[in-house]
């Protein structure tokens, strides 16, 4: 059988290895000169320091088991450091734990953490005890945090974490598709809180385990891993603009959702006109070395969020020298910042000189480093990041069945569909893969 991939990065690439695993002709077709996509490692300070996505999550087995698969299983490390902090109200302040996804379990400890007010923990408090019903469907995560606990606690912990992962607003994000471990709680009864707490109870999970994994060579050991497996069935520099003159029985697409709708859209136009729904957000990453005896902040911790409310151009800092023991080194200070979420583009808009310029008076507002550093590297990752408005899931549904209908020798997955996590975009490839390769032997 013939398999034909379009695009190379984690999601392409694993589906490709998942298919000649099983033992089909596979081509995978990467139109830039690299696989990976926005996975990339290169050099800082003469290491590698990964200039996209720098770990992946632990507890969710995907991206742990390619890895075993892959013969790097040994080589996984976590992070040295796992306390995190928000800037809020002046100051740095340590997320008070336990908390998911910044809805905390113990009120206590948000009061003494002082991200948000007394007036504000007031608020929160209320939440066991007020009326309510279980969440039916979907909404925003905006709609569901503020009604149970308040809007200062959704602007300053839960819209920092959850919004600063998908480089959007809560208010824009799907509780479904993009927490749905909050969405399984709400759906179980009144109060969120109440029920996260049974969750965690009942939850056989070592609090101990590791949350996150890297590589020490950087992520893009795994895509280079997986590039070599492939080898000269991954064809670089490749683009396809029809899917109609491939050579195979069977397509997977791998493509951001805008693409993937112009190659689809002569075989299902309804798949195209859904697909072109699918919005992104920009980031730019700016990573920066500093001599470690001109940071005088103490780096006890991974590294801390900003609230959009701060009205600041960055959205988080890494302290990646602290937050891995492979990078840096006593002499040096790695830092890996963010900026831009969808709907404030104000980080791409600046040139390189006034980005680095605006990251630098953020972080000596934030962190009162006022040193220059030695080495700067820019990324700027224009619409990297879908968006998961309420009703995604529905909508990714309805792609796939209206593709089902119209062309079901093609198969379109990526971080737009059910996940944009490294895992979650693994295990979409793998399982597209596995439904080409069912799909063809039905054919036959």
């Amino acid at each position: 059988m013939k398999v034909a991939v379009v695009g190379a990065g984690i999601t392409g690439l694993a589906a490709g290895y998942e298919a000649a695993k099983a033992g089909a002709e596979v081509l995978v077709y990467e139109a830039t000169e690299r696989p990976g996509g926005r996975i990339l490692t290169t050099k800082l300070t003469g290491q590698p320091v990964d200039a996209g996505a720098d770990a992946f999550l632990a507890r969710v087995p995907w991206a742990t088991e390619l890895c075993q698969e892959l013969g790097l299983g040994a080589e996984l490390i976590s992070p040295a450091q796992r306390t995190a902090f928000v800037y809020s109200r002046g100051a740095l302040r340590a997320l008070p734990l336990p908390n998911v996804l910044g809805v905390p379990l113990d009120f206590d400890a948000l009061a003494a953490s002082g991200i948000v007010s007394s007036e504000g923990v007031d608020r929160v408090r209320l939440e066991p005890d007020l009326a309510g019903s279980p969440l039916v469907g979907d909404q925003s995560v905006g709609e569901l945090v503020r009604r149970r606990l308040g809007d200062e606690l959704a602007d300053r912990l839960v819209d920092p974490l959850i919004g600063g992962i998908n480089a959007s607003s809560i208010d824009d994000l799907s509780v479904q598709a993009a927490v749905p471990q909050l969405a399984e709680a709400a759906s179980r009864g009144t109060s969120l809180v109440q029920e996260l707490r049974r969750l965690a109870a009942s939850s056989t999970a070592d609090p101990a385990a590791p949350v996150f994994y890297t590589l020490p060579d950087g992520l893009g050991r795994l895509t280079d891993e997986l590039a070599d497996r492939l080898g000269n069935r991954l064809r670089l520099s490749s683009p396809v603009a029809d899917l109609g003159e491939m050579d195979a029985d069977q397509m997977i697409v791998t493509l951001p959702a805008d693409a993937a709708r112009a190659l689809v859209a002569p075989v299902s136009p309804r798949t195209a006109e859904l697909l072109g729904t699918i919005d992104y957000a920009s980031v730019v990453l700016v990573t920066l070395a500093y001599d470690a005896i001109d940071v005088n902040h103490p780096m006890e911790g991974s590294g801390y969020l900003v609230p959009a409310v701060e009205g600041r151009t960055i959205t988080a800092c890494s302290w990646a020298s602290s937050k891995w023991a492979h990078v840096g080194s006593p002499e040096t200070v790695v830092l890996r910042v963010s900026a831009g979420r969808y709907g404030d583009d104000r980080a791409l808009a600046l040139d390189d000189v006034a980005l680095v310029g605006a990251v630098r008076t953020d972080l000596a507002a934030t962190m009162g480093l006022n040193a220059e550093p030695h080495e700067v590297r820019i990324s700027r990752w224009e619409r990297s990041l879908p968006q998961f408005r309420p009703g995604h899931l529905e909508l990714v549904a309805d792609i796939e069945q209206s593709l089902a209908n119209d062309a079901p020798w093609v198969q379109v997955t990526g971080a737009w569909a059910r996940g944009l996590g490294i895992p979650a975009c693994i295990h979409q490839g793998r399982q597209a893969a596995q439904a080409s390769l069912a799909q063809g032997a039905a054919a036959r």
